[in-house]
């Protein structure tokens, strides 16, 4: 009776599986939660660290732009310019009757070049330094070599079409890469060089790019950095859960075994009450040999009854009215010894 009561209320208050599958739910409910907290944090930091490295990426391409726009601007503005001819003749494309080539007093040989030639070969310089690669080019160029790629093309069409600026994510050459690209505004100076029917000053004449390696500001293995310092975090977060699902599962299992032992605290008590209530109630019993009548209709002795029905014990013994019938000269000898008053127990000094 004692188990079974103890399961029934362990079933309607929640013990037993109840809480421990519960428990389990919300653990798995947490541990989730927490991956999901780590890898949008680790996707936030990527798309940051990304995002960083875009924005350095184009300040590099704009100020090195920049930078091309404005050296050819004064080479434009100068003309042409002489250096120390190195070998053979360039094809510069200038107007007739310019001076190709001088002869300094001290018999150097000077050439011409013209902005555009300047330009290249800065690019070129550039390129092999630097890994960033700068481009002068335009939908009709003098010379094939010069030709637009496909990107450098859709800009140049876009120029026509009134853009300032055209800038996106590339891949060159098998690297991610930034590419910047502003127009080329035609300027009299460039009349002496490019003399194409119909052109003139204002017009778009071409383009000029610049390629930027964007792992030029990534830091190599970040991501993979990034990767392992939240793979740690969430393992430590992870390891909290387990640790903590294991003390509560511990405390449950204690709480447990003293609602058990509540439990059965309460039906013993319970039970003893009831046995209390049944001695309390009324009871059969003979007036003649003072027999009690069990709940099965049987006669049985009072010391019998009491002792089925509580924990008393007995101990069989005689009273007066009973010795005198059943054993009367033995009877008298108890009477006087029970009349007789005892003596006083002695004192230490009179027992010397």
């Amino acid at each position: 009776m004692t188990e079974e009561r103890i399961n029934q209320r362990a079933g309607k208050g929640g013990l037993g599986k109840g809480p421990e599958a519960l428990h389990r739910r919300y653990f798995w409910l947490l541990a989730c939660a927490w991956s999901a907290v780590v890898a949008g944090s680790f996707t936030w930091n990527v798309a940051q660290e990304a995002d960083e490295v875009h924005s350095l990426t184009m300040q590099s391409a704009r100020a090195l732009l920049e930078k091309d726009m404005l050296y050819r601007e004064w080479s434009i503005l100068h003309g042409a310019v002489y250096v120390p001819k190195s070998g053979p003749a360039e094809t510069n494309w200038l107007a007739q009757g310019e001076e190709r080539e001088v002869v300094t007093p001290s018999g150097q040989v000077l050439t011409l070049l013209n902005p555009v030639t300047v330009s290249r070969q800065v690019f070129d310089l550039q390129a092999q330094q630097t890994g960033v690669r700068g481009h002068i080019t335009s939908l009709r160029p003098f010379n094939a070599a010069n030709r637009a790629d496909d990107w450098e093309r859709r800009a140049l069409e876009a120029f026509e079409q009134g853009s300032e600026e055209v800038c996106s994510v590339d891949t060159v050459q098998g690297e991610r890469s930034l590419r910047l690209m502003q127009p080329l505004v035609t300027v009299p100076t460039c009349l002496r060089c490019h003399e194409e029917a119909g052109r003139k000053p204002g017009t778009i004449r071409g383009g000029i790019s610049v390629t930027v390696p964007m792992s030029r500001f990534a830091s190599a293995g970040a991501n993979l950095r990034l990767g392992l310092a939240h793979f740690a975090l969430w393992l430590v977060g992870i390891t909290g859960l387990i640790f903590g699902a294991r003390n509560l599962q511990s405390n449950l299992k204690a709480r447990q075994q003293a609602e058990a032992e509540r439990e059965r605290l309460i039906a013993e008590l319970q039970e003893a009450l009831a046995n209390v209530k049944t001695l309390t109630g009324l009871i059969p019993i003979c007036s003649s040999c003072k027999k009690v009548r069990d709940d099965q209709g049987y006669w049985t002795q009072l010391d019998t009854y009491l002792a089925h029905h509580s924990d008393a014990e007995f101990s069989h013994g005689l009273c007066l009215d009973c010795m005198r019938k059943l054993y009367p000269d033995y009877s008298g000898k108890v009477e006087a010894r029970m009349a007789r008053p005892e003596p006083p127990p002695e004192r230490p000094s009179e027992q010397k």
